[in-house]
């Protein structure tokens, strides 16, 4: 099992050789090749390396930097993913936009068996926040995401403030609840 100090070198030398092309990503995301790395050099489940990534990049803001650094060379200036989409036939749009359609629902779905409400409430306004981020910044919604984690890491203060907002959310909730 790989501890904290080998995990950080890990993401760190992981890192390096996708900076440097010496790993085949085969289109897929600079992220998740860092959790596929960790899992398989720890032996840990993809959640568990998700988030022993999640903890290694909030301890170091550096590394935190340096990993979205790399989300942004590869997924924003080397494969300029934002333009993709508009390139392809109608008939390929509208099979990407059914599958993934169908697969939202399927795993929102799914959240509403295994998780509790304030957990899916926090993963739907951190979509929309990496919705809104995509679209006005620009570029793909998985790099989105990452920038928002990026800042998310950064400023413990960003996760206080949508934690209020869903404790919002949720009073508003019981006060329909209430007079219904």
């Amino acid at each position: 099992m790989v501890n904290h100090k080998e995990g950080d070198q890990l993401v760190r030398k992981t890192l390096d050789v996708i900076r440097h092309h010496e790993a085949e990503l085969h289109g897929g995301c600079v992220a998740c090749h860092v959790i596929f790395s960790i899992k398989e050099k720890s032996g840990r489940s993809e959640q568990d390396a998700a988030d022993l990534l999640s903890e290694i990049l909030t301890r170091d803001h550096g590394l935190n930097s340096e990993f979205i650094e790399v989300v942004e060379q590869i997924h924003m200036k080397e494969r300029g993913l934002g333009g993709a989409f508009p390139t392809r036939e109608r008939e390929s749009k509208d099979s990407y936009l059914e599958a993934y359609f169908s697969n939202v629902l399927d795993e929102l779905t799914s959240d509403l068996t295994f998780s509790s409400h304030d957990v899916i409430l926090r993963k739907l306004l951190l979509s929309y926040l990496s919705l809104y981020l995509a679209q006005t910044i620009g570029v793909d919604y998985h790099a989105a995401t990452e920038e928002l984690y990026y800042l998310l890491r950064k400023d413990e203060g960003k996760n206080s403030k949508i934690a209020h907002l869903i404790a919002k959310f949720e009073e508003k909730i019981r006060k329909t609840d209430d007079i219904s």
